[in-house]
């Protein structure tokens, strides 16, 4: 079976086996470490003429030690622990690349960064792999795959890391319209793809994000509802790629349906950020709507059990529709109705654009667009089936 070997850069946290890692054939736990890069500045790197004079040592010594062949030169223990210490106490790291490219049986595994924003839901992460290593399980491909997390307004940085060749190609994952233009006017000089934004300069894979907002509505009107309610993701307020709620929004005056600003809450992408703003709808005062839409399942999910406490009964008193289809929302009481994201399948498109121009760098962009049914469940409609 072919692997993909998946590097990650996050702050250092202990992931224990899940179902996505034992699937990957991954030990009972892995590290992933600290980021160092993203316009947060680079760890200094040592070089081994300095721990070679903090050992008083030659460089030939401290080099052969590094890369771990100091028993096979028969350099003693006791001089191995000492560069070993100091090179861990000037935080050197060694160059695992350069090494590998001395190994005579290495092979030129091609290497994909995913690049992806700190404030987009780290639900879509695991979906993400999960739909990743579609094509290795197919045994279609062989490749590395390395995260590479990155703020805002540091589009730049990801051009310059992906420009110096350390990645064969890249996947870039929540851009705004801003930081798409940019990299449209800047080409990465390496085979790259969008996930879920549309490009005629880059290959990608998206959906119709403004559709979704436009079917979330009528679904509302067709259900008989006049006071609707929606939450906006905070980090998408004010800007171009906010089509999914300017979807749902101009539906709704189309609709004749009601949205008042006291119910329309903007909120980050978690479980914390829809109880909050379930709370924030519940003490707006006034008439509540019959019906919101939430923009990430597990917001619904956490909004549930504040919904509860103050008597609403869900979908009696008020129906839901969310976004996305994580497992959460088949499991919740009630189930939630969802306008599917289809993240595995898209992941796995955007590894086969990637790798098809990996192989062809020569090849036209691909624009792949994915359908977004509506899974009826238990909180609207509750038919059981899709639409």
């Amino acid at each position: 079976m072919k692997r993909c070997q998946f590097l990650a850069y996050y702050t250092s946290y202990e992931y224990k086996r899940t179902n996505l890692i034992s699937s990957l054939t991954f030990p009972a736990s892995f590290r992933i470490n600290k980021v160092i890069r993203m316009g947060m500045g680079r760890m200094p790197m040592s070089t081994i003429k300095e721990i070679a004079e903090r050992t008083k040592l030659s460089a030939g010594t401290v080099s052969i030690v590094l890369n771990g062949r100091g028993d096979e030169m028969r350099i003693a223990k006791k001089t191995q622990q000492r560069i070993l210490e100091a090179a861990q106490g000037v935080g050197y790291l060694p160059n695992v690349s350069a090494r590998r490219l001395r190994q005579s049986n290495a092979r030129n595994i091609p290497s994909i960064a995913i690049f992806w924003p700190s404030d987009l839901s780290s639900d879509l992460l695991g979906r993400f792999f999960m739909g990743a290593q579609n094509p290795i399980l197919e045994q279609e491909f062989e490749f590395e795959m390395t995260i590479q997390p990155y703020a805002r307004k540091h589009m730049h940085r990801i051009k310059e890391i992906c420009d110096q060749g350390n990645f064969h190609g890249a996947i870039l994952t929540g851009i705004s319209a801003e930081e798409q233009r940019y990299l449209e006017e800047n080409p990465i000089q390496v085979p790259a793809v969008f996930f879920n934004r549309e490009s005629s300069s880059y290959s990608c894979a998206h959906v119709d994000t403004y559709e979704i907002g436009r079917k979330s509505a009528e679904l509302f009107a067709a259900r008989g509802h006049k006071k609707v309610g929606t939450i906006v993701p905070d980090h998408l307020v004010n800007t171009e790629n906010n089509l999914r709620f300017r979807g749902f929004v101009e539906a709704c005056a189309t609709y004749g349906l009601e949205l008042k600003d006291r119910h329309i809450q903007t909120a980050p992408m978690t479980m914390e950020g829809g109880n909050a703003a379930a709370k924030k709808i519940i003490e707006g005062g006034g008439d509540l709507p019959t019906a919101m839409f939430f923009p990430m399942g597990i917001m619904a999910v956490a909004a549930l059990p504040e919904f509860h406490r103050a008597g609403i009964i869900v979908p009696d008193h008020m129906e839901i529709l969310t976004y996305g289809d994580h497992d959460a929302e088949k499991y919740s009481v009630p189930s939630l109705t969802t306008v599917k994201l289809p993240v595995e399948e898209m992941a796995a498109a955007c590894i086969r654009l990637v790798m098809s121009r990996i192989h062809d760098p020569s090849g036209k962009p691909k624009s792949l667009e994915f359908e977004t049914p509506i899974i009826f469940r238990e909180s609207c409609g509750g038919f059981g089936y899709e639409m």
